[in-house]
């Protein structure tokens, strides 16, 4: 029945967009996407800056501005009325087109403060639902995902310049790390060394690290008793270069630098750096160059959505809040599995708060992908990291019963 009432609204709303769209041409038809909201953003509120990128089946728009953050590290005021003005123009086009787009990302990124951007992404759908009244402004508001943040990647990239450049003036500060980056500071004469960057690619690994595999050109005068090191690195040679950065190390982000050569039982060596590189899973949504980095899809969104909503739960209901403080929240879908981890902590620990945390998140995730009438996924599984990583595992089957309150928290297994 559920599902009968799902497919009919859908139908409904479909059959709405096709019978507009039926007897005129749609405003922003195929082909015309980008073309459409660069021409709204330029002649309704004269910005000239952005751009506009298609992936799939995901509308990815990027606008650079001077001043993202105001000096309390908070949106700024102008800034925000920009980007207010995009996302009317994003959803205009959206809602009047004949294209099957499902998602966008918009990105606003700081041109002043390196990796500071602000990224919007809704589900297109959600948008034409409130916009029949089929679902109120209040829920379309926690439907969309909201991130302020540091960008590990740029900020990354931005520390490794940075670097090179301090290299190349020999400043006192750099002292400490020349012996690693093998082998020039080894085998060259004092000052005679510079380095060039040809390449830098990038991965997020958390919202923290990044992981950056750097391609150089060095040139060089060997030291005396190195000459014979020009037959393996004349000058101008290429070199690589791994490196981790952790920007919430502020005074120090480098935590590992590694180079391609080394040298080991009296032979020059080598590492396959980028064999290491890409092994590792790239986390990041938002690209360098500010659009996606591949089409988004509805069980990564509802992943992302629901763990904002665990927050948000704890935080804005005045009982809960009392009694709770939610340290973090993170989600994710592997394998059609949802996950979600949290760190809810209880203000006063009396017997039973587990219980009360577990119970509410799990309704509240139950609803909202009933809401969406999701049904791709096989299971669900709840893990509590303030209390051992205790979990409740569920399947969709069971979900849906504890949604409908004919399954008690008390029944459910840790």
């Amino acid at each position: 029945m559920r599902e009968r009432l799902t497919k009919c609204k859908v139908l409904f709303i479909f059959l709405i967009l096709s019978g507009l769209s039926a007897c005129d041409k749609p405003t922003y038809p195929t082909g015309k996407i980008e073309e459409s909201v660069l021409k709204l953003c330029k002649d309704e509120y004269n910005l000239d800056n952005v751009k506009v990128k298609i992936v799939g089946s995901t509308l990815g728009v990027y606008i650079p501005v001077e001043g993202l953050v105001d000096p309390e590290m908070k949106l700024d005021k102008k800034a925000g009325e920009k980007i207010e003005d995009v996302a009317l123009s994003i959803h205009r086009v959206v809602t009047s087109t004949d294209m099957p787009l499902k998602f966008y990302i918009f990105t606003t990124r700081d041109t002043k403060t390196a990796g500071a951007e602000f990224i919007l992404t809704g589900f297109i759908y959600d948008v034409v639902r409130v916009r029949l009244f089929d679902i109120s402004r209040g829920e379309y508001f926690q439907r969309i995902l909201r991130d302020f943040r540091f960008n590990p990647a740029i900020a990354g990239e931005r520390k490794i310049r940075e670097l090179f450049n301090a290299l190349n003036h020999n400043s006192p500060l750099t002292e400490t790390l020349k012996p690693i980056l093998y082998p020039i500071y080894v085998i060259g004469k004092k000052d005679t060394q510079k380095i060039e960057i040809t390449d830098i690619e990038s991965k997020e690994l958390s919202d923290h690290e990044s992981l950056l595999y750097v391609k150089t050109v060095e040139e060089y005068e060997a030291s005396p008793g190195f000459e014979a090191y020009g037959a393996i690195f004349p000058p101008g040679f290429k070199n690589e270069y791994l490196f981790l950065i952790d920007i919430s190390l502020f005074t120090s982000p480098m935590k590992e630098i590694v180079s391609k050569y080394f040298y080991s039982n009296n032979e020059v060596r080598q590492r396959d750096l980028k064999d290491t590189f890409e092994q590792y899973k790239d986390s990041g949504i938002i690209g360098i160059d500010g659009f996606p980095k591949k089409d988004l899809d509805i069980g990564w969104f509802l992943s992302q959505q629901i763990s904002r909503r665990i927050k948000q739960l704890f935080e804005e209901d005045k009982k809960l809040k009392k009694n709770f403080r939610v340290v973090s929240s993170h989600g994710e879908i592997k394998d059609r599995v949802f996950q979600f981890k949290f760190n809810i902590t209880s203000n006063d620990g009396k017997t039973g708060d587990e219980k009360i945390i577990f119970s509410n998140i799990i309704k509240m995730a139950g609803t909202v992908l009933h809401l969406y009438g999701f049904e791709e996924y096989k299971s669900v599984e709840f893990i509590s990291l303030a209390n051992a990583e205790k979990k409740i595992y569920l399947s969709k089957e069971n979900l849906e019963i504890f949604r409908k309150n004919k399954l008690d928290i008390a029944s459910l297994k840790y």
